[in-house]
């Protein structure tokens, strides 16, 4: 077996990753290589090229030992080598094989292709909701028009406001709102995990190659929010923040934002609920055109 070397996830690594993720088929939030550099000192993420396939190891919070995404392949043909080298990687270590973000068509190919038998395990909170950017800026329909009403009665409450990039002259400002959001809420590792991310993306937002936004109200940043590509015709929005005592911050920083991502893009994909049942009401409001399902799969011996 050739010697696999897996190595922390810098910027310097964006080109090489993205080689493999924005010309993949996969929609799930996981592949950004926003998402995976960002949160890289959370879940410890690392990366390897395993027979011409991308292979990102990590640290999940609900195991004790490394998981791996479902690998990026070139080629179809080459699941089969990069499951058997990643699980003799396993077996060294002492843990099974654990593969997470599995849709069902990935089910498919981990059934043809592997050598042993998977249990798969349904990752509950973990499906992205995905909807269609055109929607998103329309906001059509009648199952879309308390939307519509939010954005009007900002509009009218605020009619001088402002959207801008996030830039080193505001860049304080939306760090800041971020942690008065923090200090609203109970404060849990994640969240702080969260606040972290958030500055070490925006303080490198031009090598990450993100689309940013902010709200100002009478000169103040009420809400911000940034995002970057998935695929080809998939962008992903990362975090959206808003100081909710402005009544329909968070509906126009959405619209708003959603009218500045570019055209080439069909779908957005808005990210988990992580089980959280406001999370998930505020998500299906929205009706999203797709969920995409994220299960584990686990190698039997």
């Amino acid at each position: 077996m050739e010697n696999i070397v897996f190595k922390p996830i810098t910027l310097e690594d964006r080109e090489i990753i993205q080689k493999y993720t924005l010309h993949g088929a996969s929609q799930i939030c996981d592949l950004s290589f926003a998402n995976l550099y960002g949160w890289s000192d959370r879940y410890q993420t690392s990366w390897a090229i395993v027979a011409d396939s991308l292979a990102i190891r990590f640290q999940p919070a609900t195991h004790n030992h490394p998981a791996y995404l479902m690998p990026v392949c070139g080629c179809t043909k080459e699941f089969k080598t990069v499951i058997h080298q990643l699980n003799q990687i396993s077996l060294d270590n002492g843990f099974p094989l654990i593969l997470m973000g599995i849709s069902p068509t990935c089910r498919d190919i981990i059934d043809q292709f592997s050598e042993g038998t998977f249990e798969y395990i349904h990752d509950m909170g973990a499906e992205d909701y995905v909807y269609l950017r055109e929607k998103m800026v329309s906001l059509s329909g009648k199952h879309l028009q308390p939307k519509r009403n939010h954005i009007n009665k900002f509009e009218k409450l605020y009619p001088e406001y402002q959207f801008e990039e996030i830039t080193d002259a505001n860049l304080e400002e939306c760090l800041a709102l971020g942690q008065d959001w923090l200090e609203h809420k109970e404060v849990d590792s994640s969240r702080l995990a969260e606040q972290k991310m958030i500055e070490k993306c925006l303080r490198h937002r031009e090598e990450l190659g993100l689309l940013t936004g902010a709200l100002r109200v009478d000169g103040k940043i009420i809400a911000f929010t940034f995002g970057s590509s998935i695929n080809q015709d998939t962008f992903d929005i990362h975090v959206e923040k808003a100081d909710i005592s402005y009544e329909g911050a968070f509906a126009m920083i959405n619209r708003e934002f959603a009218k500045r991502i570019p055209e080439q893009y069909t779908y957005i994909n808005r990210e988990e609920d992580l089980g959280l049942e406001g999370l998930r009401k505020s998500k299906l409001s929205y009706k999203p055109e797709l969920m995409l399902i994220k299960d584990v799969a686990v190698l039997r011996h």
